[in-house]
């Protein structure tokens, strides 16, 4: 139901992205209450070991701009729909078990509309969207469901995206939608 070590990465990443100063706002969405909490957890407990990031986290929360907020958030699949913020990082979650089998339960991600609620997600970040995954696109092998097949799709063309190869992320595109080959070549 957790990730813990994804969850110590996000709050790594965040202290990273804090102290660059950069002033671009932040949100985390994990795909269950259960990460949500955990990374919340991560956070608070890299805040307890690092007084800089501890001061920096509580303002990042706090953040207004023109008497909006748009501070940091960290939310799950089910309650983010029309935060949007500068970078968004994805905690997917799931991964195998100790005895390395992977389950396909993803959750909201396999029920009816499922692809939808991942759409929600990608679409909520203005210039950059950080995957942080414990799985690989051919690991999810229940691609019969729209959910899960969006979801893999995703997770492949993120790799591709993070290795270089716009070949491979362009394919991943054009198989999403055969109609719509032609607009993007």
């Amino acid at each position: 139901r957790t990730n813990p070590n994804e969850a110590a990465y996000i709050a790594e990443l965040i202290r990273s992205l804090l102290r660059r100063e950069t002033k671009l706002s932040i949100g985390v969405v994990a795909f269950s209450e259960a990460q949500q909490a955990e990374i919340e957890n991560a956070l608070n407990r890299l805040g307890d070991e690092d007084g800089d990031f501890s001061a920096r986290l509580e303002a990042e929360y706090a953040r207004e701009e023109n008497d909006v907020f748009c501070g940091l958030f960290v939310k799950n699949l089910e309650n983010v729909q029309g935060d949007e913020r500068d970078i968004i990082i994805m905690s997917v979650c799931y991964g195998h078990d100790a005895g390395g089998r992977m389950l396909m339960n993803f959750g909201p991600i396999n029920q009816r509309g499922g692809e939808k609620r991942l759409n929600v997600i990608f679409s909520r970040a203005k210039h950059h969207m950080a995957l942080v995954s414990s799985i690989r696109h051919h690991d999810v092998r229940n691609d019969y469901n729209d959910g899960a097949n969006s979801l893999k799709n995703f997770l492949h063309y993120a790799e591709a995206i993070s290795k270089g190869d716009a070949t491979t992320a362009r394919r991943v595109l054009e198989n999403l939608n055969p109609l719509s080959r032609q607009a993007l070549a």
